[in-house]
């Protein structure tokens, strides 16, 4: 990218990605739910990790970073083949505690889905009257983690309920043959049973859960309780269902929430805006009822067709996960992801492919994990399985992380190849360009002048790496769009002009790190319309260099350091006045 042409200058409008991912609080869980896992491999269907190898869902999610899994259970659900009965729940445990992971048990109290929707009470309590149903629900949870603690699971969490938002033990009319709820064509559906409805009756649903927590604390007195609630973002619907439990006695630990931008639309288009309401709705709580929250569940959408949609996962997972590690003041305690194993046509908001492979939505878990690691103890990543080279950038202003594609073998050797050999080392980013990237790679920026806004130096830009003969030489280029493309971190080739390149074969050293806008615009003379990724995903990038560069890598770690090169203060070259150097490039793993 040897002749970029300068850019009008606009007010910036940062994006969601500027901070690094770096912890407050050691103790931040990641985890997920995989209650499928057995019933899936009772299928056949068949798991594998970044680097094509079969694994089992449990050894995958660590390998992936993870720490815990989530397991449901309901009561008697025999009508459904006994998936999360008890011993189902057991056996899952198991063979997660024999790997190191933590374990949440979520009681749904129902033969099968409870959800905001519906609160099926099960069929062996239909006809129970309230007292009894306290008795029940108290029974069946320390049945249910009796069972765990005799086979010696240590239950970290417990959810008294699953998405209570409205209650607990209430029924709604069902189809009797698959146990759905029936709508009517206002997609209403009809309570039949509102025994403990928030509703109908907020005392008896309090009552329900202070029976669940009190059972727990039986068996489990160090176990966190957990009230879990769906709509993280919505401030009222939060204090009015704890406010129910406060005033009528029952108590928790954890207040736990579901944050899905997908099923969020209908109240705030833009992913920002709501990862914000949902922010200063985990402080308004903490504040007002004492207790930390976590994000107990949470997904992005699988559309292989469109390859972007995972990309736009990945940077909103990755910013969920930064937004609730570092702006709670640590009491955000952990994020669990809902059933990242699962196949997209079994529910689209998975984290893996149609063929059981990991999308990209995973790698906000390993690429955060690897930053933990490699901030403790570098080159070594535990169980941590990663397929991608990372290369650290050293600067002047801080370190940057870069991951390398290997989708892109010939750009992707020759990077490491220039930084195994120390082409990088004492290079300037000589090109800073606001609200559209930095370029950087220029050998003979090594010995460049020093510039100042009164007394440029000279032009910098056009050399590039030499072979062993001491040529400089190009490389051909491996635009793979729209798989890869120019958003916000993107590490793509600088090269020549189309008229004196027409093969678009890419410079051997020089690399620049897209930038962009936020929100994106389609640029007047550009080839195509911009990747819905910029706009109906409202993520920030430079749509109109798509499909005309090679893009190799992505910076995972560092974007701020970025956000400070690409405001700097240039000359007539756009060259920074006060230089910013690569002091050292190496290849971390």
């Amino acid at each position: 990218m040897r002749r970029f042409i300068r850019k009008t200058i606009f007010c910036t409008v940062l994006s969601l990605f500027i901070p690094s991912m770096q912890a407050t609080a050691d103790d931040f869980t990641f985890g997920a739910d995989i209650s499928w896992a057995t019933e899936m491999e009772h299928k056949g269907e068949r798991l594998y990790n970044y680097q094509g190898e079969e694994r089992d869902a449990f050894t995958l999610m660590k390998e992936m970073g993870l720490s815990a899994v989530r397991l449901r259970v309901w009561v008697n659900p025999e009508r459904h083949g006994g998936w999360c009965n008890k011993e189902d729940v057991l056996t899952k445990a198991r063979r997660a505690q024999a790997l190191g992971m933590d374990v949440m048990i979520d009681f749904h109290y129902s033969d099968w889905w409870a959800d905001p929707a519906k609160q099926n009470i099960p069929a062996a309590w239909a006809k129970h009257k309230y007292k009894q149903m306290l008795i029940d629900v108290a029974n069946h949870t320390t049945e249910v983690l009796s069972l765990l603690k005799d086979n010696g699971i240590n239950v970290k969490w417990v959810q008294v309920g699953n998405e209570t938002t409205y209650g607990m033990l209430w029924t709604v009319k069902t189809d009797p043959n698959t146990g759905w709820e029936i709508k009517d064509d206002n997609e209403q559906t009809t309570i039949v049973h509102s025994m403990g409805h928030i509703e109908k009756n907020p005392e008896q649903y309090a009552g329900f859960f202070k029976a669940g927590y009190e059972a727990t604390k039986t068996i489990y007195p160090e176990a966190k309780v957990i009230v879990h609630l769906d709509k993280g973002y919505s401030n009222s619907l939060y204090n009015k269902n704890l406010e129910i439990l406060r005033k009528n006695g029952a108590k928790w630990d954890i207040i736990g929430m579901s944050i899905y931008p997908y099923w969020s639309r209908k109240h705030e288009s833009s992913v920002p805006r709501l990862f914000a309401e949902c922010i200063r709705n985990m402080k308004a709580l903490v504040k007002k009822y004492g207790t930390d929250v976590m994000v107990v569940e949470t997904g992005f959408e699988v559309n292989e067709a469109e390859p972007w949609i995972m990309e736009a996962g990945r940077e909103q997972l990755a910013e969920l996960i930064r937004l609730c590690k570092n702006e709670t003041d640590g009491h955000c305690c952990g994020l669990f992801y809902w059933e990242p194993t699962c196949r997209p046509k079994q529910y689209k908001l998975g984290a893996f492919s149609e063929s059981g492979h990991p999308t990209s939505i995973m790698r906000a878990f390993t690429t955060n994990a690897i930053q933990r690691q490699l901030g403790v103890t570098p080159k070594t990543l535990g169980d941590i399985k990663y397929d991608r080279p990372i290369v650290k950038l050293q600067t002047t202003l801080g370190d940057i992380l870069i991951e390398l594609y290997n989708e892109t073998p010939k750009h992707r050797d020759n990077f490491i190849n220039i930084v195994e050999r120390g082409i990088l080392d004492s290079t300037l980013f000589h090109r800073a360009m606001f609200n559209f990237m930095i370029q950087g790679g220029d050998p003979s920026s090594k010995n460049a002048d020093e510039t100042t806004a009164e007394f440029p130096a000279t032009q910098l830009g056009y050399t590039s790496a030499t072979n062993a003969n001491g040529e400089e030489y190009t490389i051909q280029s491996e635009i793979l769009y729209p798989k890869f493309f120019n958003k916000r971190g993107a590490v793509g080739a600088a090269r020549a002009d189309k008229e004196n390149n027409p093969e678009l074969r890419s410079s051997s050293s020089q690399f620049y790190i897209a930038w962009g806008k936020w929100p994106t615009a389609r640029k007047v003379g550009s080839e195509q319309e911009p990747l819905p990724y910029y706009q109906e995903h409202n993520l920030a990038g430079v749509p109109y260099l798509d499909g005309q560069y090679t893009v190799f890598g992505e910076v995972i770690q560092g974007l701020d350091i970025i956000d400070k090169v690409q405001r700097s203060k240039v000359d007539q070259y756009d060259r920074p006045v006060n230089d910013v150097r690569i002091i050292k490039a190496e290849v971390i793993r």
